[in-house]
């Protein structure tokens, strides 16, 4: 049956990734408050376990990858562990854009700092590509 509304549907391969993409956020939230939660209160995998009646090594299976979680499962752990989530739900024309620069890009890119900015003489501007400890790339700029 074709398509009749107004909107495009989603190409298999964007679904996918967005599935993913929501069980990675569900994930790394879950398991930062986890380990958050255990410093702070010294509960463990299995004080958690015997608090929702599962078995330990679930436990330790649903904080060692991202799975698909039920809502309710996702609940029963949070309430476990005094905590829910707090929901939102954003457009992504409301988004605001991304402000990631592959490393390569930043070894070749160069941020003028606001001194330069005010006085152009590009004649004592000494631009000196540095490596940091990191194996990052960055340049250093110097006003003479």
């Amino acid at each position: 049956m074709p398509n009749t509304s107004k909107h495009e549907q989603p190409s298999r391969r964007d679904v996918a990734y967005y599935r993913q993409r929501q069980k990675n956020r569900v994930f790394t939230d879950l398991v930062a408050f986890f380990a958050d939660e255990a410093e702070r209160t010294g509960i463990t995998k299995k004080e958690l376990s015997d608090l929702i009646g599962k078995d330990p090594a679930q436990i330790t299976r649903w904080f060692s990858a991202p799975s698909n979680f039920e809502l309710d499962t996702l609940s029963d752990v949070l309430l476990a562990l005094g905590a829910e989530m707090d929901h939102r739900i954003v457009r992504f024309s409301d988004r605001s854009p991304s402000n990631y620069i592959h490393p390569l890009v930043q070894t070749v890119s160069v941020q003028i700092p606001e001194q330069i900015a005010k006085k152009p003489d590009l004649n004592k501007i000494e631009v000196k590509p540095a490596l940091s400890a990191a194996s990052s790339s960055t340049a250093s700029v110097a006003i003479r």
